[in-house]
């Protein structure tokens, strides 16, 4: 999964994928990680990206 412009250090597109260890993101610009506590917080997230790009459209 893509979200775009969505790095919290450069703005940078970041990546959501999933390993043995759980769910994670990285920045495919700056290479900034993060590790999600949760599935329930990648979906959050996933639908807030949603509703920002629906609305940018209208």
């Amino acid at each position: 999964m893509w979200r775009l412009k969505s790095c919290p250090r450069c703005k940078g597109d970041m990546m959501i994928d999933k390993d043995t260890h759980g769910w994670f993101g990285w920045c495919l610009q700056c290479g900034y990680q993060h590790e999600f506590s949760n599935v329930v917080e990648v979906w959050q997230q996933a639908e807030k990206g949603k509703r920002i790009i629906q609305s940018a459209w209208k």
